[in-house]
């Protein structure tokens, strides 16, 4: 995927401008800022739901992006979403694997309905969907919010595991995050994404390395 001098305004205030990248297959890239610094609007544009004011994406026609915070059928069960997810898609769905990413993923909703799931189970049941789905691009916007840690270790292993195949984006303004699961670290600001890759010793040495970065660029904190 590649993203070549993409800038976005809203409302007449600038989020970003001059972003350029290639995303290469077999990475985990997290998209690291503050909040309000534009990482969803960011992914929603690498998705191709909202167009840049300049610049393309190429490459992003498999792309899925999981959103967890938006929930169309908060009173299907899981069950039920993931089928209706499918069924609509005109994709076979595998039953047993499934279930099979349900035990890895420590999910057990029953009947629960998702209008009633915490963030971290919407977070799972969007993971899940990206599993199967098979697409070969994931776009995931904060989605180890409210995790526990075994479930966070469990999903940092699933993702590490299936990269090779993919590209895997996702959003988050925790250092500790983007330190243990990502090969490049992009820190989004308005003057576009500085690329860090991944060879701190901690998170507090990725922190500090982003911090130095925005005071040569003149942010504040």
């Amino acid at each position: 995927m590649k993203v070549e001098n993409v800038s976005k305004r809203l409302k007449d205030v600038l989020i970003f401008e001059q972003v350029h990248l290639n995303f290469e297959k077999g990475k985990i890239y997290s998209i690291f800022g503050r909040n309000g610094s534009g990482k969803t609007t960011l992914l929603n544009i690498l998705n191709g739901n909202l167009s840049p004011d300049t610049g393309s994406v190429t490459g992003n026609e498999e792309a899925i992006f999981l959103e967890s915070n938006d929930v169309p059928f908060g009173f299907m069960t899981a069950d039920e979403f993931i089928h209706q997810t499918f069924r609509f898609k005109g994709v076979p769905l595998d039953v047993a694997e499934k279930a099979f990413y349900y035990d890895r993923l420590y999910f057990h909703p029953g009947s629960k309905r998702i209008k009633d799931f915490s963030k971290g189970m919407k977070s799972k049941l969007y993971l899940i969907i990206a599993l199967l789905s098979k697409s070969s691009v994931w776009l995931l916007d904060e989605p180890f919010t409210d995790i526990d840690p075994v479930s966070f270790e469990a999903i940092m292993t699933i993702l590490k595991e299936y990269k090779h195949e993919r590209i895997i984006v996702f959003s988050t303004h925790q250092a500790q995050i983007a330190y243990e699961l990502s090969d490049e670290i992009l820190y989004l600001s308005k003057k576009g994404l500085t690329l860090f890759s991944n060879q701190y010793h901690s998170a507090k040495a990725l922190e500090e390395a982003v911090l130095e970065s925005m005071k040569v660029d003149g942010e504040t904190i």
